[in-house]
């Protein structure tokens, strides 16, 4: 019986590893939450010029524009695979999140 106190010290490694790993992704997620938090700002006058350019010269109904231009800046998606790159990754607190996630990733 003199495994218990060693058997019982490795069961709680993983456990002192998976609270550092929720650590890490609690601050990866407040890095990108300042990320998108910036780029927000950045966005909704663009979004909001769109809209009314798109009220004004295409004469359609505004909730209709509102939700064409939803995800006016956002990543999307293309048609045959791959992705269009959003605007304003470049901010610094999306430069600083990217850094976060390589640094990890490494």
């Amino acid at each position: 019986m003199r495994l218990r106190p060693h058997l019982l010290l490795v069961l709680w490694l993983p456990l002192g590893a998976l609270a550092q790993s929720e650590a890490e992704l609690g601050r990866y997620a407040e890095l990108d939450r300042q990320c998108e938090t910036a780029r927000e700002k950045k966005l909704a006058p663009l979004r909001a010029e769109k809209i009314e350019a798109c009220v004004r010269e295409q004469k359609r109904p505004r909730t209709d524009c509102e939700t064409e231009l939803a995800n006016f800046g956002n990543t999307q998606a293309k048609a045959g695979g791959g992705a269009v790159g959003g605007m304003f990754y470049d901010l610094p607190q999306c430069l600083a999140a990217t850094a976060a996630r390589n640094q990890y990733r490494q």
